[in-house]
């Protein structure tokens, strides 16, 4: 598996004027987010048209998420996962919201380095002429411009171990045992 690069903002201007620097360690709760003020229906048809389809289980739902998750396969085991959120504040607007994760598809994704996107998800949102503004969460403040970015790498795990296959070799060695235990065989 590949490592996966992606930028994300370090230093931003706040509409009031000030300069706000985003440490590496904030980048994987990802503080900036998409405001976008439209239905949540035509953003998720975006997201659709794009690739993307709904996560219907396994999903860490955060406390202000709009229905289910959406998620992306990318290349070589990563995908990438959407979220679209209510702002507290805010009555007409949803903020959308993404991260670069290992595959659900694998054990590893459990405890594997994840780190949010912005630039990914204004190119689709663009590209579906789709209005958005830049929102630091942790401020509650519009961002009015990116000064520069840090330069993240996720590493990849060289060998994934699929769930399908790894519960059925978990789970026949566990009932050959369990029979054992009983006197079965």
């Amino acid at each position: 598996m590949v490592d996966y690069m992606l930028l994300y903002p370090r230093t931003v201007s706040l509409v009031r004027g000030l300069i706000h620097l985003i440490r590496k360690d904030e980048v994987k709760d990802g503080p900036l987010y998409l405001l976008v003020r439209r239905d949540a229906r035509d953003i998720m048809e975006a997201f659709l048209a794009e690739g993307f389809h709904k996560l219907l289980f396994c999903e860490n739902r955060k406390r202000m998420q709009i229905g289910h998750g959406l998620t992306k396969m990318l290349n070589k085991g990563w995908e990438m996962h959407v979220r679209l959120m209510r702002v507290n504040g805010i009555e007409d607007a949803i903020a959308v919201g993404g991260e670069v994760e290992i595959s659900r598809r694998y054990i590893q994704h459990i405890f594997s380095a994840r780190g949010a996107v912005l630039y990914e998800l204004a190119d689709m949102l663009k590209r579906s002429g789709i209005d958005y503004k830049i929102w630091n969460a942790n401020l509650n403040e519009y961002v009015s411009r990116i000064i520069d970015n840090h330069q993240i790498r996720l590493r990849g795990i060289p060998l994934l171990v699929p769930w399908v296959p790894s519960c059925f070799v978990g789970g026949g060695y566990g009932l050959i045992h369990l029979l054992r235990f009983l006197g079965m065989i």
